[in-house]
């Protein structure tokens, strides 16, 4: 909801300067939404990437509302103002302790490896796994063809050009978790084989078997590092929340009723 609304007041803010800079995109009374507001906004992350068109008729659709909730008045509403600011107080308080934790705190190789050596118990597999790389097609005849170059030893261009237009995921799929179970059936095959041409849901799919992980075998360190990594940051960054909070308390003057412990 949080995210929704960072996007919601973006949109707002940037359409407020009348015409901006760029080719405008859409107008709605005296807002202006041009091509630099959009890709200004997608530099900074705030909103997804999708088609100019979602992009400019959500923007629209909003500055209608927002105008709207305006002529009523919802801006000067006293409950309304008091979360937006405890939310903009947040928001700083999150927004400052994630640049000074990014900025003061690192992991290290070494601390990884030695997490994973000590913790090697919490990677092991659930179940049996398959790394694969999924091909959707929409023809049968494009699907034999991706097949018949996967099986081929020389791939070349060809190849290259059918990956580049369909973007095939590379992906890990666990066994019995699969939704509806529907490509189950990639378990029966070993490493190397090209499984396909498959209808499913109007399209053809070809999966090439990369590997394949017994159900308790445990994950190599390539596999787990990020999540490692995750691991040992969050515990020092609550350590350092402590640390930060330490200094602030020493260098501010500060007073708390005795009446609050009672």
């Amino acid at each position: 909801m949080f995210f929704i609304f960072i996007v919601f007041f973006v949109f707002i803010s940037c359409s407020t300067e009348k015409g901006g800079e760029g080719e405008v995109f859409a107008r709605v009374g005296e807002k202006t939404l041009t091509k630099n507001d959009i890709s200004e906004m997608k530099k900074r992350g705030l909103i997804s990437e999708g088609s100019i068109s979602n992009i400019v008729n959500s923007w629209v659709e909003k500055t209608l509302l927002y105008n709207a909730a305006i002529n009523t008045s919802l801006d000067k509403d006293i409950a309304l103002v008091k979360k937006r600011d405890l939310f903009y107080k947040n928001l700083l308080i999150s927004s400052f302790l994630d640049i000074k934790a990014k900025k003061e705190i690192s992991v290290s190789k070494k601390e990884i490896s030695n997490y994973y050596k000590k913790n090697k118990n919490s990677f092991i597999r659930n179940n049996n796994e398959i790394r694969l790389k999924h091909f959707v097609l929409p023809t049968n005849k494009e699907a034999k063809k991706v097949k018949r170059l996967l099986k081929s030893n020389k791939k070349g261009k060809e190849f290259e050009a059918l990956v580049k237009k369909y973007k095939p995921e590379t992906k890990t799929v666990k066994e019995g978790l699969i939704g509806d179970n529907l490509i189950g059936f990639v378990f029966k095959h070993s490493v190397g084989d090209v499984v396909g041409p498959r209808l499913i849901n109007k399209s053809y799919h070809v999966f090439d078997i990369l590997k394949k992980h017994n159900k308790k075998s445990v994950k190599g360190l390539e596999i787990v590092y990020d999540e490692i990594h995750q691991r040992i940051f969050k515990k020092k960054e609550i350590q350092f929340l402590d640390s930060v909070l330490d200094s602030l308390f020493l260098n501010n003057d500060i007073y708390i009723s005795p009446e609050v412990n009672r």
